[in-house]
């Protein structure tokens, strides 16, 4: 789950999986002059869109964190706890999209726990997580890659989209602190570009622009909670959570 403040003082809660849904919104609207293509086109979008099925257990019922009175922000729950999610969550790309989508979301799990061993490495049970997940998921891979016929370029450029549309939802989302460098995009030579997403006037910038199309709509899902909203138990959270109201939200993604 995460969170975005708003200048009113309310907040929203976005589930992981609905994030995701926005990442596959930006990878069907992909394309631009001189960026790399998705291929297989429906499996990477799939991808992008179901990157997160990981989190659908714990989203329905989240863990409470003290501190806040707030769910556990989805950056502060630990390796012990999410990486055996995450392999779960490749079992069932594989049995629900097939091969090529539980490779990339292997993949995707692998390049998180890569980019942020720090905070993953809290204790000893999480370093232990992280690395049972790296070992067995790198041998997961390779099963599925020969099977599919898949080289290793194939697969990092397609984990480089998923990649890139996660940041870029989080960022559309709430889901970090502050907008501006949003991912690294592959380009079709096999480089990369730094992105930059930022905000003002009621639209969202992003340069420079990997769109096959002038502007991007996105749509997402959220619960609003007024300003000061907390709990003070597990129980109480999660009984707010599922009688607070859904609101659709929109944002228009044109370019920088």
């Amino acid at each position: 789950m995460l969170f975005r403040d708003l200048p009113d003082g309310s907040w929203l809660a976005v589930s992981q999986p609905m994030h995701a849904l926005v990442s596959g919104q930006m990878l069907r609207a992909w394309g631009a002059k001189g960026f790399a293509l998705p291929e297989p086109f429906e499996e990477v979008a799939t991808a992008c869109a179901q990157h997160d099925v990981a989190w659908m257990g714990w989203e329905a019922a989240p863990t409470f964190d003290a501190a806040t009175g707030r769910p556990t922000q989805f950056r502060a729950v630990g390796a012990k706890d999410h990486a055996p999610m995450w392999a779960e969550g490749v079992r069932r790309a594989i049995a629900s999209w097939g091969p090529w989508v539980g490779l990339l979301v292997s993949r995707h799990g692998s390049r998180i726990y890569a980019s942020y061993q720090d905070r993953h490495r809290v204790s000893e049970a999480d370093s232990a997580a992280a690395e049972t997940y790296q070992r067995e998921q790198v041998a997961l891979r390779a099963r599925l890659m020969a099977a599919l016929g898949v080289t290793e370029a194939q697969m990092e450029t397609a984990a480089a989209l998923v990649a890139v549309t996660d940041a870029l939802s989080l960022a559309a989302c709430g889901g970090i602190e502050t907008l501006g460098w949003s991912g690294m995009a592959p380009l079709a030579g096999g480089d990369e570009v730094p992105l930059r997403l930022e905000e003002g006037d009621g639209v969202m910038t992003v340069a420079p622009w990997p769109f096959a199309v002038p502007e991007v709509a996105l749509n997402w899902t959220a619960r609003r909670f007024a300003p000061g909203t907390r709990w003070d138990s597990l129980e109480a959270m999660r009984a707010g959570l599922a009688d607070a109201p859904v609101e659709r939200i929109s944002a228009r993604l044109v370019p920088g």
